[in-house]
Order: structure tokens, then sequence, then C-alpha cells
């Protein structure tokens, strides 16, 4: 699956990183994908970005192989047990099975940093490659629901009381 890539590295997102985000953010299939399509704007992805990166409730990850990005993943906690995730992968890795590993690698760390119990994927019915890569990744379909005209799917990974966070 990924045999080109060697030593994965997972990185918290720094200020350097706004130009990379902003920049995968604005990729075509990537919007497409998105409950909101529309471009977005430099000056107003570097405040929202300044705001997440700054929150307590907000947890972005950015993967990488030999110095190279190739997905970013973020969890923004929604209430006292759930957090709800935005994942990317650049578009020159896709297809590839590292959106299903980039849930794999940190839904973990996610749970034990922001001391929550579950995590909620909300994709589009359409994006059939984000909704495989919930699913490989151990994540249950809870149930179908329509966001702003939007159908989408609505998946869960609640963690197992049984397994150690350490």
């Amino acid at each position: 699956m990924n045999k080109d890539l060697e030593k994965i590295l997972i990185r918290k997102v720094s200020e350097k990183d706004m130009p990379l985000l902003w920049n995968w953010v604005n990729d075509p299939d990537v919007r497409s994908n998105s409950l909101n399509s529309e471009s977005i704007r430099k000056i107003s992805h570097q405040e929202w970005f300044n705001n997440k990166i700054q929150s307590e409730d907000t947890l972005m990850y950015i993967l990488e192989s030999n110095g190279i990005p190739f997905s970013q993943i973020r969890f923004d906690r929604v209430n006292q047990d759930d957090a709800e995730i935005d994942i990317s992968v650049a578009k020159e890795f896709r297809s590839r099975g590292l959106g299903t590993m980039t849930l794999i690698k940190t839904k973990l760390r996610a749970i034990k940093h922001l001391g929550i119990i579950r995590l909620i994927g909300i994709v589009l019915e359409s994006n059939e490659g984000s909704c495989k890569a919930f699913i490989n990744a151990g994540f249950r379909e809870n149930h179908k629901k329509n966001i702003d005209g939007n159908m989408c799917r609505i998946f869960h990974w609640e963690l197992d009381q049984k397994l150690p966070l350490g």
C-alpha cells in the first residue's frame, strides 16, 4: 500500500504550515467534497488558522514521510465526549490508503489529548474515498444526515474502555 513511504512522522501543525494547508484546502477536489464548496480567501484562512492552532479544543496534525507532507487531520472537540474530524490527503498521494492510515495513527492520540471518548466523521455521501477511509479505519456508520442540503454519512469511532491509552 505505502511502500514508497518510509519513516512516517506525525507532528502537530505549526504556524509555518498555514500556506501549505491553505493550498490544500483550496484544491478543487477538496472544495467539491466540502460542505462549503467556495474557495477560501487567504486572509480568512489565516484568521481561522490562528484561532484553531491556539484553541485548546482543536488538535491538528500533519503526517509526512522523508520531509514531505502528505496528509492533515484536525480534531475539533464539540462537547465533553466528542470531537469532529477534518481530514485531507495531498492530491499527489490520494488513492493509496493514506486517509485510512492517517485516521488509524492519530485517533488514539486525539482521544487522549482532548480527553474525549468518541470521534465523529461527517462525510458527503458522494465522497466515496473518504467514506471508505473511515470504514477501513474502524469507524462505523451511525446514520445519514442532511446538512445544508448535502446528504452526509456520519461515522463514529468510540474508545473501547478496555483499551489502554498509554
